[in-house]
C-alpha cells in the first residue's frame, strides 16, 4: 500500500524514536542548566541557600552559624550597652540556662502573715518575772 493506504510504513518506530529524541533533548538541558548553576556558585553570582546543621558545610562568607553560648554573650553586651535592666538580664540569664521555672511552673509561694496572726504582745499574766 502507499502512502495513503496506511501501511508499509515505520510509523509506530518513528513514534517512539521521537520520545526518545524528546527525553534525551530534554536530558541535555537539564544538564545545561546545571552546568550553567553551578558555575555562578562557584563565581558568586548566587548563593546557595542552606538547610542548616545537616552535615553540610558554611560557605565562606555566608551567615554566621550560632553556637549554643551565643545568646548568653548577647545578652551580657546588652546588659553592658545599657538596653536592658538587671532584673530583665537575670530572667532572660535563668531562662537560657534553664535555673528559672516558666511562669505555669512557679513553686507555690508562700502567703505572708497576716497582722492579725502575728506574734501576740507578752503581757503580764505570761510574764514570769512579775510573779
Amino acid at each position: 500500500m502507499g502512502p495513503r493506504g496506511g501501511g508499509g510504513g515505520f510509523g509506530f518506530l518513528h513514534m517512539i524514536g521521537g520520545l526518545i529524541g524528546m527525553a534525551l533533548f530534554f536530558a541535555v538541558l537539564l544538564g545545561l542548566a546545571a552546568l550553567v548553576y553551578k558555575i555562578a556558585v562557584k563565581k558568586g553570582w548566587v548563593k546557595r541557600h542552606h538547610r542548616g546543621p545537616h552535615g553540610h558545610r558554611p560557605e565562606p562568607g555566608g551567615p554566621p552559624q550560632h553556637h549554643p553560648g551565643d545568646a548568653l554573650r548577647i545578652l551580657d553586651e546588652r546588659l553592658a550597652r545599657g538596653e536592658i535592666e538587671i532584673d530583665d538580664y537575670k530572667a532572660r540569664r535563668d531562662a537560657l540556662t534553664g535555673n528559672s521555672f516558666p511562669p505555669f511552673h512557679q513553686p507555690p509561694h508562700p502567703e505572708p502573715p497576716h497582722p492579725a496572726d502575728g506574734p501576740k504582745p507578752a503581757g503580764p499574766a505570761e510574764d514570769g518575772a512579775a510573779q
